[in-house]
Formats: structure tokens, sequence, C-alpha cells
């Protein structure tokens, strides 16, 4: 029998057979790992899955020995329309549960492990930033794929820079920092970095000067970026396309910013005070005192929610401002130190994030308090105070110094310092 010309071997046929069939399953390659001698990308799955662990753990609440009297009020300064604040011994009382879904373990720099600075969930994806507390500088930043839940997709290591807050819009990540490099007028540095798919990449990665020792925080709203900056910087307002700084405007020790309902609320401290800005103009439109985050260099983060600002305070637990007038319609102290067997200088509230009735609470070495509203902190109105009950603190094995707490349903994200990230899923 004769072959046709064009017939090729059996086995040829099949391995081009395979081999198509695998082009059309196989997914499409990534960026890949990169580096420019500063900053070092790893994209690769099979390095990033060794810090990953997936669980599912319960998460009880303990309500008592937590630094909170059970069964009465805690106590609080007079404040007029103050809410009581009670304690419960178990969340029986509540319909929700938490579960213990991945630990991440920090990523570190020439053997140096990072500690987890801040995090921020938005669209599809999570970033979370480090430092360290030594006297090198060094940072990082995680990106994750957040479609289904918490999936590391890239890791980038800094040279010479401490990655002290983060957030993202898009393709873009914008990162507040403090670096080493003496081509700075000052240590304080704005970033943009890009995603490529669900990868970081060095390609169009740029940096500003800002002023002061360190950039302390950035957010983003439509067309625009907010970066601070410490104890002798500003707020600013920066066009991440043109990458230009549209406005500033200098403030003592800004800490945190957030934007709500047309109005910039900027926390600054040493004493603490929120300062507000129409978002359209950055016109001022007051500055209002609060109790709390008179310990210098320190964390202070604020939520803007239905017309409040949701402050950490440090040492004043959680302020619960109006930012249309001041008025403190509510609050949360920090868990007594003294009944917890620590130092007041490691029990420190240091974030605040809330949602519906819910308001997780990061207390430093005390751990992750959560605490419940009367009503859903978004409707309660910006006047009125309601009650607020402290259902107790968050039971972890393992649990380092809490610098971080963002929720948004259904995860909370806990940023552990040196034990990483933690992401427990809150089920109704």
């Amino acid at each position: 029998m004769k072959h046709s010309q064009f017939a090729v071997p059996l086995t040829s046929a099949l391995a081009l057979l395979l081999a198509s069939c695998g082009e059309a399953t196989r997914p499409p390659m990534g960026p890949g790992n990169q580096s420019n001698g500063r900053v070092t990308i790893t994209n690769d799955p099979s390095v990033l899955a060794g810090r990953v662990m997936y669980l599912d753990q319960d998460v009880p609440i303990d309500g008592s020995g937590v630094g909170y009297a059970v069964s009465a009020p805690l106590s609080a300064p007079s404040l007029g329309g103050q809410p009581q604040i009670g304690t419960r011994a178990a969340l029986v009382a509540s319909n929700f549960s938490l579960r213990l879904v991945t630990e991440v373990a920090p990523p570190s720099v020439g053997g140096q492990a990072l500690q987890a600075t801040s995090i921020v969930i938005a669209g599809s994806h999570a970033v979370v930033s480090y430092n360290n507390a030594g006297s090198q500088i060094l940072g990082g930043v995680d990106l994750y794929d957040w479609t289904t839940g918490p999936v590391l997709r890239s890791e980038a290591l800094f040279q010479n820079t401490k990655i002290n807050a983060v957030t993202l819009s898009g393709s873009n990540v914008f990162v507040a920092e403090a670096t080493s490099d003496t081509n700075f007028k000052y240590p304080a540095v704005f970033e943009i970095m890009q995603i490529q798919g669900s990868n970081l990449v060095l390609n169009g990665n740029r940096r500003m000067d800002l002023t002061s020792f360190a950039g302390t925080s950035t957010t983003s709203s439509g067309s625009r970026v907010y970066a601070t900056s410490g104890n002798s910087g500003s707020l600013f307002a920066i066009d991440p396309v043109l990458f230009t700084v549209l406005d500033s405007i200098r403030l003592h020790d800004a800490r945190w910013v957030d934007v709500g309902g047309g109005k910039v609320v900027v926390v600054e401290g040493t004493p603490g005070q929120i300062a507000v800005f129409n978002e359209a103009t950055l016109v001022p439109l007051g500055t209002f005192p609060f109790t709390g985050a008179d310990i210098p260099e320190s964390k202070s983060t604020v939520q803007v929610v239905g017309g409040k600002a949701f402050i950490a305070a440090g040492s004043g637990g959680v302020q619960i401002l109006s930012v249309s007038t001041g008025k403190v319609v509510g609050s949360v102290p920090r868990p007594d130190p003294a009944s917890l067997g620590l130092s007041p200088s490691v029990v420190v509230t240091n974030a605040v994030s809330v949602s519906g009735d819910l308001m997780f609470i990061s207390n430093g070495e005390a751990g992750v308090y959560v605490a419940q509203g009367s009503q859903d902190f978004s409707t309660s109105g910006s006047e009125t105070a309601q009650q607020i009950t402290m259902l107790g603190r968050l039971r972890f094995n393992n649990l380092q110094s809490v610098n971080h707490v963002t929720y948004l349903p259904p995860y909370l994200v806990i940023a552990a310092g040196l034990g990483g990230i933690k992401v427990v899923q809150v089920s109704f």
C-alpha cells in the first residue's frame, strides 16, 4: 500500500495532537520573576505556595479575661450621648461564626522576616504591605487574586525601602513608603506599581518625593490618589495618570487618610484630631479633637462610614466622630493592659474596620477584638449615639502583635506583624 505524501507517522501525529491539546488547556504564561536590584518580584506560584497554608478552623471569641469587666459597663469618660458598652461572655448572642481559612507566612529579605503593616481589598485583588523593625530598611508587597478567596500571586521585596501602607485601584498599586535612596529629598516617597493580569511587574513603576521621614498612608477615590506623610509632612492629592501632585496641605503628624461622603478625612496625632476637607476642592471643613493618638510615631487608622470617622486612637481605643460637626458619638476603650499582664506600650488600638453592625479592632499585642452595634453603622446617623457591645477577643493559637485589620464581608484579614496574614471567613 502506498502512503500519501501528506501522511505522517502515527507517533508524530499523536505527539502533535497531545501538544495542541496541551497548548489549549495550559493556562497563559504570566510575566515571570523580575528584578531591577531595588525590587525583586516573584511570580512563580510553586515558590509562593510555600508561604501559604489553607485551613478550616473555628475561631472562638473569648468574652472574659480579655481586659474588660464581664456583665458590666466598661469605664469610659462621660460624653453626654456616650453609648453604654458592655461585654458578652460568649458568641451565642450573635448570629455569625468565624472560620480561619488561610494563613500566610511573612516574606523575608536576606533571611530577615518582615512584618505585615496594612491590607486592602478592592475588586478582584487584595494587597498587603510589609516592613521591618530593625535598622535595615526593607519592605515587601504581596498581591492576591481575590476572585474566589485569597490566592497569593505575587511577592515584591524591596531593598532600601520600608512599605508602610498600600492601596489599589484597577491595575495600579499605590504605595506609601520610607526610603534611604539619596536621590530623593526626603525619605517619604510615594510609588505606583503595576499589575499585569494578577501579577506585579516592574514595567511602568514610578516614584515621587513626598515630605517628612515616612509616607504613612494612601487611598484612592475617583481619579485621585491621596497620601499622607509623617510629623512634618502633608496631605497630598495626586493624579496617578500624569503622576503629578495636584495639591498638598501641610499637616502635623498626618497618620492616615480615608475618603467618604464627599469628604477627605485625615487623622493627626500628638494631639489627636481629624482634619476634614471637601473632596472636590480640598477646602478645609473643620478640625476636630478626640481622645488618644498621643504616642509619637504611632499608627492610627481612620475609616469613614455613614458620615462618621471610626478612629483607631492608640491609648484612646476607638473614637467615633461625626465628620460634619466633630461630635463624639461613640467610643470603645482599649482593653486594660494591667489585667492582661501586658505593658501599656504594647496594647494600643492601631486599626479599626467596620461593616454592617460589626467592628473589628486591632489592639497590638492584646490581639483582635470584635464589637457589635445595635444598628448598622452605615445607616445609624452621623450625630446619634448607638449602643455598642464588646463581644470579646478572637482566639488564635499563635497570634503575634496585630498591626492592621480589614473587614470586607465575608472576609476579615488580619496583619499579625511577624505572624504574617490570617484570613477569617465571617458567616451569618
